[in-house]
């Protein structure tokens, strides 16, 4: 089921909801709405050999499954403060918003009580120092956390096809991630 099955009438009149692309308008008042994407964000954690942090995922979607910390964005958050955020809430650690950087967006699909919500995700990097290693802690919605190099991430296992997407991206540029775009505190 998607937004386009649940929304059928106005909730001004009453009155039948007509659907072109991705906007909603009403057949007989003035209102309308555009139907837009979920602002997700998800931040790939690497360490000196330039291993990725995962995350396996403690609930439903996608239960047991591997991804990386993150989640949706809160109302009134922006980006950073919303990695702040949910590296706080799913590892325990505290980690600085100018070392942040980004990294690619990627379009997808996150089916939740059989509605599939569409969402728009930024994915970001981060290199975190050793002295982080041993404060790790999952909790939240993570049941694990564990390290993996390239060769030995679970591909078949990943969550959300546009985290695997940015996963690819990060091992392209591993020579250099640091470097991959802009520091968000450089803009």
């Amino acid at each position: 089921m998607n937004l386009s099955q649940l929304l059928n009438f106005c909730p001004n009149c009453q009155k039948k909801l007509i659907k072109k692309e991705n906007l909603f308008f009403c057949s007989a008042c003035p209102f309308y709405l555009y139907q837009n994407p979920i602002p997700t964000n998800g931040l790939i954690i690497y360490n000196q050999k330039k291993e990725v942090l995962l995350v396996k995922r403690k609930f439903p979607p996608k239960k047991n499954f591997w991804d990386v910390a993150g989640g949706f964005v809160n109302l009134c958050e922006n980006l950073e403060q919303s990695l702040v955020r949910e590296v706080k809430e799913e590892l325990n650690i505290s980690i600085d918003e100018k070392k942040i950087r980004y990294l690619t967006s990627v379009s997808d699909l996150y089916l939740y009580q059989k509605i599939r919500n569409k969402t728009l995700c930024s994915l970001f990097v981060y290199q975190l120092n050793d002295n982080f290693l041993k404060k790790l802690k999952p909790t939240d919605d993570v049941a694990e956390a564990r390290w993996f190099s390239r060769e030995s991430l679970p591909w078949k296992k990943i969550a959300f096809a546009g985290v695997k997407k940015g996963l690819e991206l990060f091992f392209s540029s591993v020579k250099n991630p640091e470097k991959t775009k802009k520091s968000i505190a450089d803009r």
